[in-house]
This record gives structure tokens, sequence and C-alpha cells, in this order.
């Protein structure tokens, strides 16, 4: 993958969907079905966010342990003291939560405004799309493998 094309592109996605500061619903995510993309998103994002806090391993870098219930991670995310949270692999996390709570968590995050920054960085599957159904709508990133994901609200 060309860094510098995936550098421009997540930046490009990042001043239309995240950054400017009319954008009521804020929170987004990014996937791709590459395994080996993510990583390279993650430390781009990292590169472009530099007042963001990186949640790339639980228990680690002030990420919550992976034994964390939904409330917890929500309540872990809204105490952040930096500008944002990027959040590599979220299923981390939530793989052992109920669908109810996935998908509970997913709504939080679509629906919240004015509140912390959050950009999630995910594995692109099937169990995303029953756990996502109706809380973010992705747009494939032209000339990559790559998605962004936008609050359904934030087209409302």
């Amino acid at each position: 993958m060309d860094l510098n094309f995936l550098q421009n592109s997540l930046r490009e996605s990042l001043t239309q969907f995240h950054l400017s500061p009319t954008i009521r619903y804020k929170n987004i995510a990014f996937s791709s079905k590459k395994l080996s993309d993510l990583d390279d998103v993650t430390q781009t994002l990292r590169s472009l966010l530099p007042g963001y806090s990186v949640w790339q391993n639980p228990g680690r870098q002030g990420a919550p342990k992976s034994i964390s219930s939904r409330q917890t991670l929500l309540h872990c995310i809204s105490d952040i003291q930096q500008e944002g949270v990027i959040i590599h692999q979220p299923e981390q996390w939530s793989s052992h939560w109920p669908l109810l709570e996935k998908q509970a968590f997913w709504s939080a995050l679509g629906m919240w405004q004015s509140q912390i920054n959050v950009v999630l960085v995910f594995a692109e599957s099937d169990e995303f799309q029953q756990i996502n159904n109706a809380y973010f709508k992705p747009k494939l990133i032209d000339g990559l493998t790559i998605s962004v994901w936008c609050p359904m609200r934030a087209e409302q």
C-alpha cells in the first residue's frame, strides 16, 4: 500500500467527516477486510491526530482491560483527557459481549454529540454488518480497500 496515498486519503476523510467544527456527529470508523491494512491505518491516524490517545492493546497506554463491560468502556472513552481517542480493533474489548451490548455500543458512539472524539479502526466482517445494522454507514475510500464509516444520524 502506498502510505503517502493512504495518508492523504485519511486526511481528506478526517477533514470531511470528523474534524470540522460544524459536524454534529463526529465519531467515525475505518475498516478493511485486509487485517494487514489495519496497522497502517492506525499508524497513519496516529500521525494525523497527534493529540489523540491510541488504544491498541487492552490494559496498555491508558486503555481499559479487555474484560470490560460496555458501560465501563464508554465511561473510559468519555474520561479521555486528550482531544480524542483512536481505538484499534474495538472487538478486543467487545468480543465477549452479547449482540445487543455490541449494538448498544455502536449506537451510543453514533449518537454522541460534542463529547470526546472517537475514531475506530476495525476488521470488516459479516458479523459487523449484523452488529452495526443501522448505526453507521460505510463509504469506500477511492483507490483503497478501506471504508470510512459515518454515523447514520450525520446524514439526517
